[in-house]
């Protein structure tokens, strides 16, 4: 079992209350938005555990949202609505906005894709989800393996007519 299906399992893991919550939301305040994609369902997508709280991929009809929920006994400190929240991930420091919904509490969010109709299906929406957490968790599997040599910098080369 890999370490992520061991977290899918942690029964403090948000995804199955996100989804429900999220599902809630799209069928009372979403339904029949002109903006909605309706090839793509709700779906929570990579949560893990990362100092003191869950992060992943919330894919919805209505976007695709970077969140970040506290982990249990351990909330988030105050933040106005208007406030971005730094937070630095092993691929890179990322933006948060405060954002709280009765059923969930506080939580973080990074807007990715708003609206999502770009997205053909449920599976191109999941693997964008999947991507955008291994280059924010998994930066150094997400790139290119580099060489021990140098490769000359071709633009230098070319302006200086080499």
């Amino acid at each position: 079992m890999t370490a992520c299906a061991a977290l899918a399992g942690d029964p403090a893991n948000p995804s199955s209350r996100l989804e429900a919550v999220f599902r809630r939301i799209e069928a009372e305040r979403m339904r029949d938005l002109p903006f909605l994609n309706d090839r793509l369902t709700v779906e929570a997508v990579g949560f893990r555990l990362w100092q003191q709280s869950w992060s992943g991929v919330l894919i919805t009809p209505w976007g695709i949202n970077l969140l970040q929920l506290p982990a249990p006994d351990t909330p988030f400190p105050p933040a106005r609505a208007d406030a971005q929240i730094e937070v630095a991930l092993p691929g890179g420091v990322v933006a948060f906005m405060p954002a709280h919904e009765a059923q969930l509490g506080d939580y973080r969010l990074c807007s990715l894709y708003s609206p999502a109709q770009q997205f053909a299906d449920q599976e191109a929406a999941r693997l964008t989800a999947q991507h955008v957490m291994a280059l924010l968790f998994e930066p150094e599997q997400s790139q290119p393996p580099q060489s021990d040599k140098a490769q000359p910098d071709r633009g230098r080369r070319r302006m200086l007519g080499l």
